[in-house]
């Protein structure tokens, strides 16, 4: 039932009730409460079984809050309300921050902060700009990684022969970045637009297509490509079709990641896991999201971008020397991480699988233990070449591995036989 609100005369509330409101907004905001220069004019108190939510224009720009409830015990103590919205405007600058938009209010991301369109939504010179054709079917998403979330969507493409349009279903895959410095979305605009050029023009069967970007969710960068219903290769064998041809799909993979090292200049992936391998609708494995890792990684901790999930982590596919050397990836770390994804693909089991805890991953590749740990043998069911050429791929030393050429050769050969 709402309650009245109180008629607050311009001389501001009175000291007990302010008071009051001062300690409730302490307690169910991680922030300092806004010094304001000047008097409330209005107080308004009504009941909102969302939460509670402060809207406040200060002296340093607008501010909001928006928490759940941490004891709605005390909160009834004080006002006598179960569910309070309360609404704070001074007299100084008033203005009304815009709502987010619809398609934002239910995903995962509108509990932070929407990254301003003028930081990352320019256009990509030489990628199609889809934001004006491209429409989410959910506002939810359909899955979620450490990095991204994944939506389905339209694009409404307009044939160029006769212009028809027709519907082209799509994964909207919307990175997870928050900013909080204009400066730090122009850097990685910068860095996100190289990478995306550069996926835009590759072509090629086990590498997934970029159509191109849009930035209709909130202004926020997205990639549009398309649409598998068989999803990533390591739900596809675990679930979906276990008796799948195993070998051949790891060669898919092969071939893809070759043809990235032998581009001119080489591509490097740096992030190559089962949950990075699509299954086409033909039944083909197919790379993507090269490069993006390192895209958020690099900017996360230095300039203020952060990933809403930081526990999530590649550590048990990365080659070992990711734990001593800095610098750009290589080619040799691609090939560790190729045996990791391979392994995972034939076995349906993760590197490292008998270690809980990324520390004793460390431990075990400090102490020269492969990821197949215990379980290497599982391996020789398919081939015993196979397992031979998993091992050449952990070699400790990174000179030691075989080139993805020579992979896929070997692989080729396992599967004509």
């Amino acid at each position: 039932m709402p309650i009245e609100s109180p008629v607050v005369d311009e001389g501001g509330v009175s000291e007990d009730l302010e008071a009051s409101i001062g300690r409730m907004l302490a307690l169910h905001s991680p922030h300092p409460r806004p010094v304001l220069r000047s008097r409330a004019r209005a107080l308004t108190i009504v009941t909102s079984p969302e939460g509670l939510q402060q809207d406040v224009q200060s002296d340093y720009g607008p501010m909001q809050y928006h928490r759940p409830y941490r004891s709605q015990q005390s909160v009834s103590t004080r006002l006598s309300a179960p569910n309070l919205r309360i609404e704070v405007r001074p007299k100084i600058r008033v203005t009304s921050p815009s709502p987010p938009p619809a398609s934002e209010s239910a995903t995962p991301q509108s509990q932070s902060p929407a990254t301003p369109a003028s930081t990352l939504s320019s256009p990509i010179a030489g990628v199609v700009d889809l934001t004006k054709y491209v429409t989410t079917v959910s506002p939810y998403a359909v899955a979620q990684g450490g990095l991204s979330d994944i939506y389905k969507g339209d694009w409404y493409k307009r044939e160029s022969e006769d212009g028809e349009e027709k519907v082209v279903v799509v994964a909207i895959k919307l990175l997870r970045i928050l900013t909080k410095k204009d400066q730090d979305g122009l850097r990685a605009r910068k860095r996100l637009n190289r990478e995306v050029y550069v996926w835009h023009r590759l072509e090629h069967p086990n590498i997934i297509k970029l159509f191109g970007t849009s930035y209709h969710m909130s202004g926020r960068p997205a990639m549009v490509m398309q649409w598998y219903e068989n999803g990533s290769a390591a739900e596809y064998l675990s679930k979906k079709n276990p008796e799948a041809d195993r070998v051949r799909l790891i060669l898919d993979v092969a071939r893809g990641l070759e043809y990235l090292h032998t581009h001119k200049p080489p591509i490097v992936h740096a992030d190559l896991k089962g949950n990075n391998v699509l299954i086409t609708d033909e039944g083909r494995a197919a790379i993507c999201d090269f490069g993006l890792s390192q895209l958020v990684e690099d900017l996360g901790r230095p300039t203020g971008f952060t990933l809403s999930n930081q526990d999530v982590g590649p550590l048990r596919w990365q080659a070992p020397e990711y734990l001593e050397e800095e610098g750009p990836a290589r080619t040799t770390s691609d090939v560790w991480s190729f045996g990791c994804t391979a392994f995972e693909l034939l076995t349906s089991r993760i590197p490292y699988e008998h270690r809980i805890r990324d520390a004793q991953v460390i431990k075990d590749m400090q102490n020269g233990i492969t990821p197949a740990g215990t379980a290497g043998d599982l391996c020789l069911a398919f081939d015993p070449r196979v397992k031979y050429l998993l091992d050449r791929c952990w070699s400790f030393d990174p000179s030691e591995r075989p080139n993805m050429t020579e992979v896929r050769t070997q692989l080729e050969e396992i599967c004509a036989s």
